[in-house]
């Protein structure tokens, strides 16, 4: 039988930082043993600089990316938007049927707006259909091994919700950490369902479950255990009802974007 080899979409916001770029370096990593289509997105505004350099700094970013690990399987094509990046860069997913969004936590300009204040929780609230990961400034890149779920049993997880990291985790070969912050002494028969679930959509997967007692608030159990364990990623599916509710505040994103050391993969909920 004959596998048929997905092309994947990643969508790669640049301001032309450092930070910008190593977010880049971070998702061809990612994606090396996959067949993508890279898009390195600039936003220009007229504020930060001519409309001509910016075009010049974005085909530079692009030609950098592409000679950063040179891969057959990987293309790359600047966009270039003479709008805010919240006005164009929704049409720019549809358009480009955009399988995920790679990008820094900090920055200067259109990033370092971005996740400052309500603009972090507007990219997350606005756009629900297409996975976002964010690398932070201060996350050293290092080979991919080890991936963590954080999760609390309350929901199902349908299968296309987990497909992005389910899909890098056989690609990459990395171990899944499924974590369970414990807030009740013991799992509610609804939530041993769940879990159980959960195991058969793992199935075939390096995985391991493992119960962790919260200390203090649920953003600095997850984040400070995530960087014990040196995960090359941490993923959490973005609920709007119910416990992670809280998590996904605005006060609690503000403080994930600039304070989490690893990548910090949102997953779109589907209802």
């Amino acid at each position: 039988m004959v596998k048929i080899e997905l092309l994947k979409h990643i969508l790669l916001p640049t301001d032309f930082s450092a930070n910008a770029l190593k977010a880049m370096h971070y998702a061809v990593a990612l994606f090396e043993n996959e067949k993508t289509t890279f898009y390195v997105l600039h936003a220009h505004s007229f504020e930060s600089g001519s409309k001509m350099e910016a075009q010049q700094n974005l085909q530079l970013s692009t030609e950098e990316l592409r000679n950063y690990k040179p891969n057959p399987k990987h293309l790359f094509e600047p966009q270039f938007l003479e709008e805010p990046l919240f006005i164009g860069i929704e049409p720019l997913i549809i358009k480009k049927d955009i399988d995920f969004i790679v990008m820094g936590t900090k920055g200067s300009s259109a990033l370092k707006e971005l996740f400052m204040g309500s603009r972090a929780v507007k990219m997350i609230e606005t756009i629900r259909y297409c996975p976002i990961l964010m690398v932070p400034d201060a996350y050293e890149l290092a080979p991919l091994s080890r991936f963590m779920i954080a999760t609390n049993f309350d929901h199902y997880y349908e299968r296309i919700e987990l497909a992005p990291i389910i899909g890098l985790a056989k690609d990459l070969k990395v171990k899944i950490d499924v974590v369970h912050i414990i807030e009740e002494k013991t799992l509610s028969d609804y939530q041993e369902k769940l879990k159980q679930l959960l195991k058969k959509k793992l199935f075939k997967l390096d995985y391991a479950f493992e119960e962790i007692s919260s200390k203090g608030t649920l953003q600095k159990t997850i984040t400070s255990l995530a960087k014990e364990r040196e995960v090359n990623l941490l993923a959490m599916t973005h609920h709007r009802y119910g416990f992670w509710k809280e998590f996904f505040s605005t006060r609690v994103i503000k403080k994930i974007a600039f304070d989490i050391s690893v990548p910090f993969l949102v997953l779109p909920e589907v209802d």
